[in-house]
Order: C-alpha cells, then sequence, then structure tokens
C-alpha cells in the first residue's frame, strides 16, 4: 500500500511514510473563532474528516488534532464592538462551532486544543527562540521572529523573501519589515498573560507551532489547512519550528483550495459569505459533502445554489438505488465501522475505489467509480440477482465508512427529500397526490395533452414524477 499526497513544500506527489508503524499524526489548522463559520470553512472540514477516515479505513492509526484560535485581533475587535469579553465571545462561537461540525457529520479530532490553553508552552517555545539569536523583544515587551536568520524561509509558498511585503505588524521598533510576531504587547483594554517581557498575549503564528508539537511532537506525518494559510501562517510556523527544533516540522503539507463566488474567494472580509448554517436551511449535510468530493480537494471550487441543487439530485439518486436494494434484502446491511473498512481483501471494486484514494485523495475518480458501481447495483436488482445486489450494497457500507457519504438509513433520507420538497413547493402531500390522480385520470381518457401539462406544472414546483409498475411515485427535484 502506498498513499501519496501533493506536498506543497516539494509541489510533487510524494509518499505518506509513517514515522512509527501503521501510525500517522495529523494537524489541521482550526478555525479563528470570531464569528460563524461558512462554507469555505465547511470545505477545509470535510476535507480533513475525508482524509482522517480513509486513513484509518485503510487500517493505520491516526492521531488528529484540529485547533481553535480563541484570542486574536479579530476576536478582541469583534468582543469590543459587542461589548462582551474575547474570552465569552470565543466561548460562544466554540458552541456554535461544534454544532457547525456535528451537522457536517465530521468525526472528532483526537485533541481539538484552544490557545489560551497553551500559553506556558508558547512562551517556553517563544524564550528558545530569544536565547537561539531567532527572536528579539523590543520596548514595548513584543517579541519578534528574525526572518533573515532563518535561511530557508519563503520555502513552502516558494517566495523570495525580498520579493514578499512587508509582515503584518506594522512597528518600527521591528529590526526587518518582515519579521514577524511571536508574543504582542497589551495594549489598553486587551487580555494579556504575564510573560518574560511584559503583559502581552501571542502571535497567531506561535499558537499553532505549540499546540501542533504539544500534542504530535516533532516532526510529524502530515499538516494541513486551506491554501489561504500557505503564507504568511504556514510558512511562519515552519519557521519559528524549525529554528527551534533543528528539525523538520512535517512531513508532508496538504492544502484543500479555497471556495469561490464568481470569480471571487469566499471570504468574511470580503462580505460574500453563506455560512454553514445558511446552507443547513437548503440542503442536507451529505448534499454539500458530495459537491466538495466531487472536485479535486486542491482546485478551487466555485459555489452556486445551481450546483448545490445538482449535487442534490445526484446524491437523491444514490440514495433510491441503496433504499431499492435494502428493500428486497428486508433491511440494510450491517454499519461499516471506519477503522479498517478497507483494510482487508479488497473486491475489484474496492481496490479501484482504493487506488482512486491513494492517488492524492482523489474523491472526484472515486465517486465515478462509486456512480458506475450504482448503477450496476442497479441493473442486477432489475435481473433479480439479489446477492449480486447484496454484494455491492456491502461494498458502498464500506465506500459509506471511508467518505462519511450515507450515513444516514436510505429510506428516511428520501423521506425527508420528499418533505422537504414539498415544503419548497409550498403543497400539502393531499395536493401532490390529488395532482397525481388529476393526470393518472387525464392518461386514462387519453387526454396526454393535460397529463403533460400537470406533470409540468409540478415540476416547475419542484416535484418529479416518476412512473413504475406499482403506481407513480414522487420526489423533490
Amino acid at each position: 500500500m502506498e498513499i501519496v499526497f501533493t506536498n506543497t513544500l516539494s509541489g510533487r506527489k510524494e509518499p505518506l511514510v509513517p514515522r512509527e508503524p501503521r501510525r500517522v499524526r495529523l494537524y489541521w489548522c482550526g478555525v479563528t473563532v470570531y464569528s460563524r463559520s461558512h462554507a469555505g470553512h465547511a470545505r477545509a472540514l470535510v476535507t480533513a474528516d475525508v482524509l482522517c477516515r480513509y486513513l484509518r479505513a485503510r487500517g493505520l492509526e491516526v492521531t488528529f488534532v484540529r485547533n481553535f484560535t480563541d484570542i486574536d485581533d479579530k476576536i478582541i475587535r469583534r468582543a469590543n464592538e459587542e461589548g462582551i469579553t474575547a474570552a465569552a465571545l470565543a466561548e460562544r462561537e466554540i458552541r456554535a462551532f461544534q454544532q457547525d461540525v456535528a451537522w457536517l457529520g465530521c468525526l472528532p479530532p483526537t485533541h481539538e486544543p484552544r490557545a489560551t490553553e497553551h500559553i506556558p508552552a508558547m512562551l517556553a517555545l517563544i524564550e528558545h527562540l530569544v536565547a537561539a539569536g531567532f527572536a528579539y523583544a523590543v520596548p514595548d515587551g513584543s517579541v519578534y521572529f528574525r526572518v533573515r536568520r532563518f535561511p530557508a524561509y519563503g520555502k513552502l509558498s516558494h517566495r523570495r523573501l525580498d520579493d514578499m511585503e512587508a509582515g503584518e505588524e506594522i512597528d518600527p521598533a521591528k529590526e526587518d519589515p518582515h519579521d514577524f510576531a511571536l508574543w504582542k504587547g497589551a495594549k489598553p483594554g486587551e487580555p494579556w498573560w504575564p510573560s518574560p517581557w511584559g503583559r502581552g498575549r501571542p502571535g497567531w503564528h506561535i499558537e499553532c507551532s505549540a499546540m501542533a508539537t504539544a500534542y504530535l511532537g516533532q516532526p510529524f506525518e502530515i499538516h494541513g489547512g486551506g491554501s489561504d494559510l500557505v503564507f504568511p501562517h504556514h510558512e511562519n510556523e515552519i519557521a519559528q519550528s524549525e529554528a527551534a527544533a533543528g528539525v523538520p516540522f512535517a512531513d508532508l503539507w496538504v492544502h484543500n483550495g479555497m471556495i469561490t463566488t464568481g470569480a471571487e474567494k469566499m471570504s468574511k472580509s470580503l462580505g460574500n459569505i453563506l455560512s454553514i448554517a445558511e446552507v443547513a436551511e437548503h440542503a442536507p449535510a451529505e448534499v454539500l459533502r458530495l459537491l466538495f468530493l466531487g472536485t479535486h480537494y486542491r482546485t478551487p471550487l466555485d459555489f452556486s445554489s445551481a450546483r448545490l441543487e445538482e449535487s442534490g439530485r445526484a446524491l437523491g439518486r444514490l440514495y433510491e438505488a441503496l433504499a431499492r436494494a435494502d428493500e428486497i434484502a428486508g433491511g440494510p446491511p450491517p454499519a461499516v465501522p471506519v477503522d479498517g473498512a478497507l483494510a482487508g481483501p479488497p473486491s475489484p471494486f474496492l481496490a479501484e475505489f482504493s487506488a482512486a484514494m491513494d492517488d492524492d485523495l482523489n474523491a472526484a475518480r472515486a465517486l465515478g467509480l462509486v456512480f458506475d458501481r450504482v448503477r450496476e447495483l442497479n441493473r442486477l436488482l432489475d435481473a433479480g440477482d439479489r446477492a449480486a445486489g447484496a454484494s455491492i450494497r456491502r461494498e458502498l457500507a464500506a465506500v459509506a465508512a471511508a467518505t462519511g457519504l450515507f450515513a444516514e438509513a436510505p429510506a428516511a433520507f428520501l423521506e425527508s427529500a420528499r418533505r422537504r420538497g414539498q415544503e419548497r413547493a409550498g403543497l400539502s402531500v393531499a395536493e401532490i397526490e390529488a395532482a397525481i390522480a388529476a393526470r393518472n385520470d387525464a392518461r386514462l381518457r387519453k387526454d396526454f395533452r393535460q397529463a403533460d401539462a400537470i406533470r409540468e406544472q409540478l415540476r416547475q414546483q419542484g416535484i418529479l414524477l416518476e412512473d413504475t409498475p406499482s403506481g407513480t411515485m414522487w420526489k423533490a427535484g
């Protein structure tokens, strides 16, 4: 088994090589909890979830760390606007985030540390960097990293230092405009912690370095996050972590592409966001997951309501096949646990599925195989081959464990979809059934123009009709 990922550090596909037998350590940058998470965050969360699920399904033990940044300039600014403490704002938004991530169906991380709970580890790391000459304090109590003391700076983002813009903090006391803050001297009214340099709070970048090494050690196998974090956040993490330890920080750097709306990245600063909670009002979580998995995780994904609806229809077709198989079999197959779901001797289909996922987590190609397999399932069920159909159904249960798809009972999913479609159409079940009866009556009278008109009217309202041997069925369009 060789699983490869595109390593942002090298720009090439490289194999995942566990430093301990069959054990993988994964750190994925979490959210800064100053407002509700949006669809862009959802893509990063689902990417990390599928990555973690798949590695566990292949029989690897995964230690998965995803952090909370719960002290930051944005948190302080938002808390001041609302007239509450930064801690109260962070606590509220962490609770909202937990609701969002539960709705998305993501597995819980092994560890979910908060930055404010790891201040001592950050201070120890900063003190080490100061003692080694990689960092320096300035009169207001801030501490900066000397970027030019780290010759490899820019190796992740593939930029030359002299071509980069100056660092985030504008401070005339800095030795070099590119130097970045490890510790920020306290300003009036801000939260603070004691330090050897006076009252202050940590810089953003030092938080992840300290938390990652606290739970995973250094070096570890995979560090990931959205591609917008490559520079400066992950670049700075590498610089301070490797300067302190003298060894690599992480072996593989995995970054998902951004969600766009039109030509622009979805972001809070641009005001073009759709929160996860707002997406939940329009579609089930698995519709969003299928939309994400249909595009390679590294590729930008243009988000629109039309694409979400298309994903919903595709997911509905998959669930219809599963429901049909379960009805014929008298019930669904036993649920497959995530751990080891794909570790045993595979069927030819599961071997192909795993080969696609092994190649840089190519879920888009793997999903193409799933859709082909579902078409084969329908063909076998049409032919009355229950045994072969049941075999494919068990294969799809393993796919479910590895991807987070098909988490619901198919019949319940379809009934829920029917209910949502009916509500969107503004029709009661009785009204839909009456329209179907009127169409059936028109067909008996051979008034096919009237029958087609009723069908089209329902379609425009989001209700699709399907004529089957057992009668006319309806579903959400």
